[in-house]
């Protein structure tokens, strides 16, 4: 029975319109595009952090130290990279989640939620159609190629006999 309940009830994603505050901002939209643009950037700061450090990581794991000192640093050097990676890579999904949230907020503000939402289901539509086509297709490459095997097997049983005669 519960089954069937959650299967036909949706979950509750009603959101409401939303009221603006025009005292504490004077124009909503533009702060929040103020605050995109510092989170775009930020992204694309820690973007490239992230890049050099795993870049360090790379050129630490390249060089040749054979000497005791030298494997000690290496390992060292291994350890704050990869802790270096997985912060700025951590620190990157936090800040892309923020910035989803506040482009979602600008949407509402300036009523561009539905049209986006329904580019967003027209793609993954054409996405899923592409790929009932490619499968279909390749379903059929595989059908002719069974097929056709009989009909190969007997032109090459004739070669291999004709070139066997001579």
């Amino acid at each position: 029975m519960r089954l069937i309940q959650g299967i036909f009830s949706r979950p509750n994603k009603v959101v409401a319109l939303q009221r603006i505050d025009l005292s504490r901002n004077a124009d909503p939209v533009q702060s929040l595009q103020a605050r995109l643009e510092r989170v775009d950037r930020a992204i694309g700061e820690t973007s490239r952090a992230l890049i050099q450090a795993q870049a360090v990581s790379v050129r630490s794991m390249f060089s040749g130290s054979s000497d005791f000192l030298g494997g000690i640093q290496k390992k060292v050097v291994e350890s704050s990279a990869r802790n270096s990676v997985s912060w700025h890579q951590s620190r990157l999904q936090e800040m892309t989640e923020e910035r989803r949230q506040l482009q979602n907020q600008l949407d509402r503000l300036t009523g561009q939620v539905w049209p986006k939402r329904l580019r967003r289901w027209l793609l993954w539509a054409g996405i899923g159609a592409a790929i009932i086509v490619a499968s279909t297709v390749f379903v059929m490459g595989v059908f002719t190629a069974i097929y056709l095997l009989p009909i190969w097997g007997t032109l090459l049983l004739v070669l291999f006999l004709s070139q066997r005669e001579r």
